[in-house]
């Protein structure tokens, strides 16, 4: 059964906490708050290991990557008189 609960009295910075984070992480509050209680409770399975290297490069949110393939388009071109190859919407 999943539960679902209604958090009161949440202080102003725990809540602009938990919005600032989400938004950094392209996520919802929602599954934000949910992945915090469970790593709060030790309810991540042990074994279960992430397959990236986001713990050493980081993590790049929507507008970060978009913005990188902005900046890097240019590099799409072979020389000047080829037109930019258009990136497959994945």
């Amino acid at each position: 059964m999943i539960a679902q609960m209604t958090l009161r009295h949440v202080p102003d910075a725990v809540g602009k906490g938990l919005r600032s984070k989400a938004k950094k992480d392209g996520r919802s509050v929602n599954r934000t708050t949910v992945d915090l209680l469970e790593q709060a409770l030790g309810m991540r399975a042990k074994d279960a290991r992430k397959r990236d290297l986001t713990r050493f490069a980081g993590h790049w949110d929507r507008e970060e990557c978009r913005a990188f393939e902005r900046n890097t388009r240019v590099f799409e071109r072979i020389d000047a008189m080829t037109p930019i190859l258009k990136m497959s919407q994945d």
